[in-house]
């Protein structure tokens, strides 16, 4: 008797790329796609030690790693604005 072949769970590698995709969209709004880029980077280092689907993990870890880089560009951008702005002191 052969047994059924297990069905590969691939929940959260597809909650990796959609997380990375909304992070890659949000990338220049400081602090938001900062952390949904890292976050969609973790997800996706968690999905790929879980066993999850190797591509939509890896591109949903590499667009929120983009966001990440982006995100942090943008925020550190932003706040060299604020602290510099003239009449804040």
């Amino acid at each position: 008797m052969t047994q059924p072949q297990a069905t590969p769970r691939n929940g959260l590698a597809i909650t990796t790329l959609i997380v990375g995709i909304l992070a890659f969209l949000t990338g220049l709004v400081p602090w938001v796609g900062l952390l949904l880029g890292l976050s969609a980077f973790a997800l996706g280092v968690f999905a790929l030690t879980r066993g999850q689907s190797k591509p939509l993990a890896l591109t949903g870890g590499s667009l929120g790693a983009v966001a990440a880089v982006t995100g942090l560009i943008t925020t550190i951008a932003l706040m060299a604005w604020l602290i510099g702005a003239p009449g804040s002191a």
